[in-house]
């Protein structure tokens, strides 16, 4: 069985489970660990940033994981997991494989949690090497190196290095791998605001915490309009800023009854710094609409945002907008935000 890694009990700031609204960490934590990737092994796991030759840009395995059909475990414990495995160059011009795993869970991380997450970490490494291991031989080649990397986000304390052992009558099997209790930084708080100055993946994991401590969404309008304000004035350009606002939201999910002060003090705070980007409140005001069958208003308003963002819009592009039912209208709204292009908002 693996080893206990102890950890202590999660953040005494974190609230009654009663009225917690329905959080997807899972979906942020993927788009986050996609955008900011380098980013975020600089922060977690420094040692493997070192050795990376970033000039290649990393690429993402996700059907290659798929298919190792790893099974979840047992359910419950209010857990969630987002699984990534990325293929990067090594400085030394070999190819190095990097599985992570990041756990949330709304409670503390005691040994059971622990045992469980080293085993699927050595399911998950085993099948990777089995899985290549035919293939790389026939090539002439040597396996990729393989760097196993856990999130654990509830947990405040524990080894930086976890692992799994089974053994019987002096055999046996035994993995180890490096992990990061990412509620650490709750008790240096003022550290990581200082490190998301330069750091974006630094913001998610304020947010990520915050949404942790204020389990409660009526709790929840100061911490995230104090955190938006932040991320304001770090300075940041349009291309980190909206994914990064995105990501807030989501993972710091507000009650409905606070949206309107939440979505009033944003563009106070757009207003006072003289912001260019599209507001939140538009994007929240285009889903609203749409959900009030508003669609004639909403594809006006989508075409004034084109317009704001890429110039006049063309008689064919208006046509396609106006033409268009609710839910393309809704996912077009949502694209505009990071679409580098203007094709690149109709993408599906």
């Amino acid at each position: 069985m693996a080893t206990d890694a102890a950890a202590g009990p999660a953040a005494s700031a974190v609230t009654s489970a009663a009225a917690v609204p329905a959080d997807d960490h899972d979906s942020p934590w993927k788009e986050a660990l996609e955008l900011f990737f380098r980013q975020a092994i600089e922060l977690l796991a420094h040692a493997l940033y070192q050795v990376i030759d970033w000039s290649v840009a990393p690429q993402f395995l996700d059907k290659e994981l798929q298919a190792l059909d790893v099974p979840d475990g047992p359910p419950g414990h209010g857990r969630l997991h987002a699984d990534k495995l990325v293929r990067v160059r090594h400085k030394d011009g070999a190819d190095a494989w990097i599985l992570v795993h990041v756990e949330v869970q709304g409670g503390g991380m005691g040994a059971r949690a622990m045992a469980r997450i080293a085993q699927r970490m050595y399911r998950y490494r085993t099948r990777i090497e089995h899985r290549h291991e035919g293939l790389n031989a026939r090539a002439g080649r040597a396996p990729p190196a393989l760097f196993s990397l856990a999130i654990l986000v509830a947990s405040r304390s524990g080894p930086d290095r976890l692992e799994y052992r089974r053994e019987f009558l002096g055999q046996g099997v035994y993995f180890s791998f490096h992990a990061v209790h990412l509620s650490q930084w709750l008790s240096r708080w003022g550290e990581l605001e200082s490190l998301a100055r330069t750091n974006p993946f630094a913001v998610v994991i304020l947010a990520q915490l915050q949404a942790l401590r204020y389990r409660t969404g009526a709790q929840r309008l100061e911490p995230t309009v104090s955190l938006v304000r932040l991320l304001y004035g770090y300075g940041y350009d349009r291309e980190h800023i909206q994914p990064l606002l995105r990501l807030i939201e989501w993972m710091l999910r507000l009650p409905a009854q606070q949206e309107p002060a939440y979505l009033a003090a944003v563009e106070r705070l757009e207003q006072e710094r003289k912001m260019s980007y599209v507001m939140i409140a538009e994007r929240r005001g285009i889903a609203k609409g749409l959900e009030q069958g508003q669609v004639k208003g909403q594809a006006d308003l989508l075409l004034r945002l084109i317009e704001r963002r890429f110039g006049p819009v063309d008689a064919e592009t208006t046509q396609r907008i106006r033409a268009a039912g609710a839910p393309e209208l809704e996912a077009w709204s949502l694209n505009i935000l990071d679409a580098p292009t203007l094709d690149e908002i109709f993408r599906s």
